[in-house]
């Protein structure tokens, strides 16, 4: 299929399929006499797989490795790329959580009438 097809079917636009082939992560099987790009029936689903692993929070590097040398998409390799991003989340919801409760205790601190240099040692948080 060329390109025009594929971005009809994905919703992609042309310039964002030619942007994932820079990177490496679709190719095209040919090019027509005229020098049209022919992808695979495939493309479509591979496509979706990479805009879903960016929703996900996968960066294009960490999708790239997900693909076999085939290119196929590898369960183990996708399976500990997971675990990686689930374990980085994870890190961030407890930083956030801090970062939450820290903030929670400054506007206490900062609310309190008896307070008269705010920006001082109110900003020392645990």
């Amino acid at each position: 299929m060329k390109i025009g097809e594929l971005a009809r079917k994905t919703g992609l636009t042309p310039s964002a399929i030619r942007f994932y082939e820079e990177q490496g992560l679709l190719s095209p099987i040919s090019r027509t006499a005229g020098g049209y790009r022919e992808y695979a029936s495939n493309a479509a689903e591979r496509l979706y797989m990479i805009q879903a692993s960016k929703r996900l929070g996968f960066s294009l590097d960490i999708i790239r490795g997900m693909f076999t040398e085939s290119g196929q998409c590898s369960k183990t390799k996708t399976l500990a790329l997971t675990e990686i991003r689930l374990r980085e989340i994870e890190e961030q919801q407890a930083t956030l959580a801090q970062q939450h409760s820290d903030l929670l205790a400054l506007r206490v601190r900062l609310k309190d009438e008896s307070v008269s240099a705010p920006c001082r040692k109110n900003f020392a948080v645990n």
